[in-house]
């Protein structure tokens, strides 16, 4: 690759439960020519129980996953380092997003959050972690969330569905208000209604207007997770201001 050629793409997308996220992410690697990297959670061998009853579940559920994350981005480091454009099948901040979600909903402890957040820094220091250039947040009514899922209730059991979408109303919050505000250029939205391929053309119109003049450096990466690390009991951390009070 030439000294000024423009680096490749490593862009995540992310958004709520059924929000068409891996269908969406294999579109858009044809498009790019990308390395597309499942979610963490379907690429362990033994995925982990995601109904888990009791916090140390929990927080043995989040750890593993971020863990994960951890190898799946060295993966994607090392594609891009290849010349490979790389989309993520979701973000590396699942485990911190949806533990605070659950924590803003009283469902997890107030310090886990903090305790993945300080996890996830450590990996700083050995690239073990780290941002993309651009997460794409896919923004989908509830109602088409609901329909998409019933479609594969394999892959979103009925069981979990009313949870997942009271965490994704917290997250769907971080990603529109939250983030853009702490890591401006690195977040933006899309909308996520309609067939695949329309879908598809909207972040790819997006990706060319809203390129970043470089990848995300760690320092940014660790500005985000000091936020994280605030032990702020429920609904008063450093996001609380973005929360929903219909959730």
């Amino acid at each position: 690759m030439a000294d000024d050629a423009e680096p490749p793409w490593l862009v995540a997308l992310e958004g709520p439960s059924a929000s068409g996220k891996t269908s969406i992410a294999a579109a858009l690697g044809r498009r790019l020519d990308a390395e597309v990297l499942a979610e963490a959670y379907e690429r362990l061998g033994r995925a982990p129980n995601l109904d888990v009853g009791s916090a140390a579940e929990l927080t043995d559920t989040e750890r593993t996953l971020l863990e994960e994350e951890a190898r799946r981005w060295g993966e994607a480091r090392r594609h891009r380092e290849a010349g490979r454009a790389v989309v993520l099948d979701t973000g590396v901040l699942g485990p911190l997003t949806y533990t605070y979600g659950l924590r803003e909903l009283g469902l997890a402890p107030d310090d886990l959050p903090a305790r993945l957040a300080a996890e996830a820094d450590a990996r700083l220091a050995d690239g073990r972690f780290g941002l993309p250039d651009l997460t794409v947040y896919l923004d989908v009514d509830e109602a088409t969330a609901d329909w998409r899922a019933a479609q594969d209730p394999d892959g979103h059991p009925a069981a979990l569905r009313p949870r997942h979408r009271r965490v994704a109303r917290v997250e769907r919050h971080l990603y529109l208000h939250g983030f853009p505000r702490y890591l401006p250029g690195r977040v933006a939205s899309a909308d996520g209604e309609g067939a695949i391929d329309r879908v598809t053309e909207r972040i790819v119109e997006l990706l060319e207007l809203a390129r970043p003049a470089t990848p995300a450096e760690p320092e940014e990466a660790r500005r985000l997770l000091l936020l994280f690390e605030e032990r702020a009991p429920a609904g008063t951390g450093a996001f609380a201001d973005t929360a929903d009070s219909n959730l």
